[in-house]
């Protein structure tokens, strides 16, 4: 490797945003470029709202959009980088636990060093497969602290040799006149204790005000003061229902006085003066959990006197007199600290130095020349990283159209999505269906890891999520599906097909929404639901309720939910019992629309149950309907014009709901097998969207972001209906993980 490092991108929150990473990444970034380095940064958006950056922001990633990691990576190859270095934190990044960046990383053409601000010990399954990718891809993992080092090897079995200790950085703090300072701020003649940071229940603030009755007592001039805006995303989730919980609480105590919140984020200048006139800094932080802490080392670097619950950062901070811990949620031993450093000027003064000490060997300048050392240290044989590059990346060598979602904003109003439109308008005569709002809500849920917009996406969700939970009759505890435009519905109970179809939706939507109360309304009526299905008996509605079954059962594995799946499976099965083996595996003598729900279903299930019976059923009749609609490398489903019998097969016309279903099937298929043969059936059934086709007619609309209703003789259905809109949709997120997920 070349030795120099002269142009390094940083990978990170970044100001103006506010967070602690987002305020390490900027000074980490001065740091390296304060040894003649380049830079650059790669800020995460976080959904919330659009930040004005500064140049040094050559690159913007929005959290939740897939496309805009991989269109980073583009970005880092083409613009002569020679090394990235990633802050890594589970919740700034998009998908489940933070996955999307692995997107990014595994394309990347240059050496990658990650710092790793979170290390958890007891990691969940998927957690942990996330980080073991990470630090594959990386040459080196960065732990600020020695702890965090100790669990990459002992939790996950990463070697010493791949890890590196490198302390977060500080900044060195100007001696200052205090009592100026102290005046300006309106506390002088006071003894100030501090605690700084956004606001969050994690950081147990309410045990420092229980603390100060008894500190109040022996010193009635203490004053302290809460530095910190709530967290933006506490606001966005539960507003400030958490500081205003402490004000009661100061007010239950009678502590006005003597307690004083500052709602806003200070910049580092307005941190400082605050460390500098302070007489202690408390961090009442609630769990052991983490490794790493800005206020922590900056408050070492300003010779401030630290009291501090033994989180692990701590415990390696403060050791060696450079600090004093008390017991998580220990108001009463936190109260009598204290009063201990209080009455102890000399000790406040011994402790605080000796903090100080170990916080200059940390200024930026020296943490930065740390990274640069590691990066031209590391030598090319050392890489694990070389499998991650873009040569092969088939979803290079199979382009997808960008992810458009102006037509299903059309369709949709405040009651709903509509069933049909003429060309690109909803037909309001046609109203509303719950078939179609049950494969909405689906959607909505998909999208969570393609749109940044989480605000609107929310809003969505709660109307196809309402207008499901609307159609639960309550007379009978079944789903209506038709509503006329006049809110009136037209019948008592719908087919079973579409009570099928909404159940498999909210078995989804329990199983993968990352919105709590989405979690609770998808499970409540999906369990009320469940105790009114018997009803349920033809196959295809079968197929659509085990899949909402096995959906809920993978992600919550609750018994009853897997006996009720084991039942409906079988019942399914035995359908095809007197037939499977016959020339005609089908259950009847017509095959109609949505047959590969069918296969899919009996798959995914005997997946789940390890039923290696169910699983071979299933893909013999795939196999089947593969055979009866695949014709000349071509995807040619059965069309609803006469249909499939054993003498003639309908050529048109063709609906989107078919490509759509056997893509799903048969990457349910690819899933089992591994082996390519079914992907390639799913990305034929993709390109019958695009054109490949036996119209040699492209359904999707560029402009619009629809999909046309179906394939004639003559060329498409110009209209663009909700069904085959959701069809296409969900077939393109389908086909992008995919694609996604083969392409290393």
């Amino acid at each position: 490797m070349d030795q120099h490092m002269n142009k390094i991108a940083l990978i990170g929150n970044f100001p103006p945003r506010k967070c602690g990473i987002a305020t390490f990444t900027k000074d980490l970034l001065e740091g390296i470029r304060s040894q003649g380095t380049t830079t650059a940064v790669i800020a995460m958006n976080d959904g919330l709202k659009k930040y004005n950056y500064p140049p040094d922001v050559e690159f913007e990633i929005d959290q939740n959009e897939i496309a805009s990691y991989i269109h980073a990576a583009n970005f880092l190859n083409t613009n002569n980088f020679d090394a990235v270095i990633l802050q890594h934190e589970f919740g700034i990044f998009g998908g489940r636990d933070g996955r999307h960046i692995i997107q990014l990383l595994k394309r990347l053409q240059m050496p990658v060093i990650t710092t790793l601000h979170t290390i958890l010990d007891k990691p969940s399954e998927s957690q942990k497969a996330v980080l073991l990718e990470i630090a594959a891809i990386s040459r080196k993992l960065i732990s600020i602290s020695q702890k965090g080092i100790e669990i990459l090897q002992d939790t996950y079995g990463i070697s010493a040799s791949k890890c590196e200790h490198i302390q977060h950085g500080v900044h060195k703090v100007e001696t200052q006149d205090t009592a100026k300072i102290k005046q300006k701020l309106g506390v002088d003649a006071k003894k100030v204790l501090l605690t700084f940071g956004l606001l969050s229940r994690n950081k147990s603030i309410e045990v420092v005000i229980k603390a100060l009755p008894s500190v109040v007592e022996k010193h009635p001039d203490v004053i302290y003061v809460v530095l910190g805006e709530t967290h933006p995303h506490v606001i966005k989730h539960e507003g400030e229902d958490y500081r205003h919980s402490l004000m009661r609480l100061v007010n239950k105590l009678k502590l006005e006085k003597n307690v004083i919140f500052i709602n806003r984020f200070a910049s580092n200048k307005e941190l400082f003066e605050f460390l500098r006139i302070c007489d202690i800094y408390v961090i009442p932080y609630l769990g052991e959990n983490q490794i790493s802490s800005g206020t922590l080392i900056y408050t070492m670097g300003a010779g401030t006197p630290i009291i501090s619950t033994p989180f692990w950062y701590a415990q390696e901070m403060l050791a060696d007199s450079r600090g004093l811990l008390f017991d998580f949620g220990d108001s009463g031993q936190l109260a009598e600290k204290i009063i201990y450093l209080l009455d102890n000027e000399t000790e406040r003064k011994r402790i605080s130095g000796n903090a100080l000490a170990l916080a200059e060997q940390c200024y930026w300048p020296n943490i930065g020349r740390q990274h640069v050392d590691l990066l031209k240290n590391l030598s090319r044989e050392d890489s694990e990283a070389e499998r991650y590059q873009m040569a092969n990346d088939i979803e290079f060598a199979f382009p997808l159209p960008p992810l458009n979602l102006h037509h299903l904003r059309v369709l949709t109003d405040d009651t709903g999505i509509f069933q049909h439109s003429r060309y690109n308008i909803p037909d309001r005569a046609h109203g509303y269906c719950v078939d179609d709002n049950a494969r909405a809500l689906m959607l909505s849920v998909m999208l969570q890891n393609d749109v940044q917009d989480t605000d609107d996406l929310n809003r969505l969700t709660s109307i196809y999520l309402s207008f499901i939970d609307y159609s639960l009759n309550p007379a009978n505890g079944k789903f209506r599906n038709f509503m006329s435009y006049e809110r009136k519905w037209l019948e008592e109970e719908g087919s079973e097909d579409s009570a099928g179809r909404t159940l498999w939706a909210l078995g989804y939507t329990a199983a993968y929404t990352r919105v709590s109360n989405f979690y609770y309304h998808s499970n409540s009526l999906f369990r009320r639901a469940l105790e009114s299905i018997d009803y349920i008996s033809h196959p295809r509605a079968l197929a659509y309720l085990i899949l909402g079954l096995v959906h809920h059962a993978e992600m919550h594995g609750e018994a009853a939910v897997i006996r009720m799946l084991e039942k409906k499976a079988e019942q399914l099965s035995s359908f095809f019992d007197p037939v499977i083996h016959d020339a005609w595996p089908w259950f009847e003598p017509v095959v109609t629309y949505a047959n590969s729900r069918i296969p899919q279903a009996l798959m995914a299930a005997g997946t789940f149950l390890r039923n290696p019976d169910m699983v071979s059923r299933g893909s013999k009749i795939l196999n089947w309907l593969i055979s009866r609609q695949f014709s000349d490398d071509q995807f040619s489903p059965i069309g609803n014009k006469g249909w499939l019998t054993p003498d003639h097969k309908a050529l048109f016309d063709q609906q989107p709901l078919e490509a759509h279903g056997m893509l799903d099937a048969c990457l349910q298929a690819e899933e089992y097998t591994k082996d390519g043969k079914y992907a390639d059936h799913a990305l034929k059934a993709f390109a019958w969207f695009m054109g490949e086709n036996n119209a040699s007619s492209v359904l999707y609309d560029f402009a619009t972001g629809g999909c046309r209703d179906g394939l004639h003789p003559g060329g498409v259905n110009l209209n663009q209906g909700a069904e085959s809109t959701l069809s296409w949709l969900m077939s393109l997120i389908s086909i992008s993980y995919y694609l996604r997920s083969k392409s290393k």
